[in-house]
C-alpha cells in the first residue's frame, strides 16, 4: 500500500494534467459566459405569465438562474468533448450540479407542505454540506485513485487501523445524523398524526422521539461499520448508566421531564407563565418547549431565559393559556384617609381605572374596601387586561392615573400615623420633682 504522502503526490500530479486543466478553464469559461448571460437575460426580476395567479411560478422563478447555468455548462462540455474527446471531469461537474438543481427544486416543493423551518433546517445542514462534500470527493474520483486515498490508514486504535473512510464516516456521519433528520422525523410523525390522530402536544413528542430514535440507531450503525468491537459498546454503555445515575441524573431528569409536558400540553408556546423572582412576580412568555429545556420571554428587559424542564413538575406556576385566552385580572392597592366616604373613594377608583387605554372595559373595573388599618383604609382597584406580558406597566398607568384623580378631588393618601397617650400621675410626679 502506497503511503499518504505518495498518495498525496500522486494526487497533486494528475490534478496538474493537460486535460485536467483544460476541463478546469472549460468550466471557468462557462461561468463567465453564464454571469454575462444572466445579467442579460434577468430572469428572476421578469414577469412571469401567469405569475400572478398560480403562487408555484413566483416561487420557482428564483431557479431560473440556476437552471440556465445548468444549460450553458453542458454546452460548454459537449463542445469540449467534441473538440478533443476528453470531457470526464466537465461532464461529472454538470451532472452533479443537475442533481443539485433537482434538489433545490424538491426543497422549495417541500416547503408548501412542510413547516419552513424544518425544512430550511434540513437544507441548510444537510443537503448544501453534503453537496460540498460529495461534490469534492468526486472531482477527486475523476482525477486520482479515490479508493487508495480513502483505504489509507490514519490512526491506530486498539490494534485495529482506521483508514480515511472510517474517519469521514464517523465525523461526516454523526453530524448528518444529528443536524440532518428532523426533515424525516417530522415526515414519519405526519404519517404517524394520520392515522392516530395525534393531538398537536403529542405530535411534538412524538416527533422528537422519533427523532432522537434515529439518532442512536445510526449512531450504533457507524460505529458498527468502521469496526468498533461490541466489548468497547458495552463499556460505553456501562459508562453512559453511571454516568445517569450520578453526573447526568439532571440531564436525564430534565429529558423525561420535557417528554411528559409534550404530551399533556401543560406547558405551550405562546403561553404567559408567572415566575417567581424573589421580589414579586415575572410575566414571561413561552417561546420553545424542548427536550432538556423551556426558553423564555421576558418583557421588561427583552432577554431569553432557559428553564429547566423539571422545574415545571417541582414549583407551582401560574399559566396564562395562549390557546384558551390571555386574559389577567390586575390589582392596586391603595389607602385613603378614614375621613373619607368609602363610596366617594370607590366610585373615584372605578371611574379612574376605567380611563386607562390597556384597561378592558368588559367585565368593568372593581373597587373594593379590604380591610381598616391603623392609619388608613386599604382600598383595591381590580381590572382586566388583555395581554398578561403587559401586566407590570398597566398597575403603574393605573396607579399614576389614581394619584392624579386624588390629588385632584382631595383625597388624602396619609402616612403611617402614631398616637401617644401619657399617662397623668406619671406627669404630676414629675412636675413635683
Amino acid at each position: 500500500m502506497n503511503s499518504l504522502s505518495d498518495i498525496f503526490n500522486d494526487l497533486l500530479s494528475d490534478t496538474f494534467r493537460v486535460p485536467v486543466l483544460l476541463q478546469i478553464v472549460t468550466l471557468v469559461l462557462a461561468l463567465i459566459f453564464w454571469f454575462r448571460l444572466k445579467k442579460l437575460l434577468n430572469l428572476e426580476n421578469r414577469l412571469w405569465p401567469l405569475e400572478k395567479r398560480y403562487k408555484y411560478i413566483s416561487s420557482f422563478k428564483q431557479l431560473a438562474d440556476e437552471l440556465l447555468l445548468l444549460f450553458v455548462s453542458r454546452i460548454f462540455s459537449l463542445a469540449l468533448d467534441n473538440l478533443t474527446g476528453v470531457a470526464g471531469l466537465a461532464f461529472f461537474v454538470t451532472g452533479f450540479y443537475g442533481l443539485v438543481f433537482i434538489s433545490r427544486f424538491l426543497i422549495i416543493l417541500l416547503k408548501f407542505y412542510a413547516p419552513i423551518a424544518v425544512v430550511s433546517r434540513f437544507d441548510h445542514s444537510l443537503l448544501r454540506p453534503a453537496y460540498v462534500i460529495v461534490g469534492f470527493l468526486g472531482v477527486l474520483s475523476q482525477v486520482s485513485d479515490l479508493p487508495s486515498l480513502l483505504a489509507s490508514p490514519v490512526a491506530m486504535i486498539g490494534g485495529d487501523n482506521f483508514s480515511f473512510n472510517d474517519f469521514l464516516l464517523l465525523l461526516l456521519g454523526s453530524y448528518f445524523l444529528v443536524t440532518g433528520t428532523a426533515l424525516p422525523a417530522w415526515g414519519l410523525t405526519w404519517l404517524a398524526s394520520n392515522l392516530f390522530e395525534l393531538s398537536k402536544p403529542a405530535f411534538r413528542a412524538t416527533e422528537l422521539i422519533i427523532r432522537y430514535l434515529i439518532v442512536a440507531i445510526g449512531l450504533i450503525s457507524i460505529l458498527v461499520t468502521v469496526g468498533v468491537n461490541y466489548t468497547f459498546l458495552a463499556a460505553v454503555s456501562g459508562g453512559l448508566s453511571v454516568g445517569l445515575g450520578f453526573g447526568l441524573k439532571e440531564v436525564f431528569s430534565n429529558f423525561i421531564s420535557g417528554l411528559w409536558l409534550l404530551i399533556e400540553g401543560a406547558v405551550r408556546p405562546g403561553d404567559v407563565l408567572l415566575l417567581e423572582n424573589g421580589s414579586g412576580e415575572d410575566p414571561c412568555e413561552v417561546l420553545e418547549l424542548g427536550m432538556r429545556a423551556t426558553t423564555l420571554w421576558r418583557d421588561r428587559d427583552n432577554v431569553e431565559l432557559v428553564v429547566p424542564n423539571q422545574l415545571f413538575f417541582t414549583q407551582q406556576m401560574v399559566t396564562y393559556s395562549g390557546v384558551r385566552d390571555r386574559y389577567r385580572r390586575g390589582q392596586v392597592l391603595i389607602g385613603a384617609a378614614y375621613r373619607h366616604p368609602p363610596e366617594q373613594v370607590i366610585s373615584i377608583l372605578e371611574a379612574v381605572a376605567a380611563t386607562v387605554p390597556r384597561v378592558l372595559a368588559k367585565p368593568a373595573p372593581k373597587g373594593l374596601l379590604l380591610r381598616y388599618e391603623d392609619s388608613a383604609i386599604t382600598y383595591a382597584i381590580r381590572y382586566w387586561i388583555e395581554d398578561p406580558m403587559n401586566g407590570i406597566s398597566v398597575a403603574s398607568q393605573v396607579g399614576i392615573a389614581i394619584w392624579n384623580a386624588f390629588s385632584l378631588e382631595g383625597i388624602e393618601i396619609p402616612f403611617p400615623q402614631r398616637v401617644l397617650h401619657m399617662d397623668s400621675t406619671v406627669s404630676n410626679a414629675r412636675t413635683q420633682i
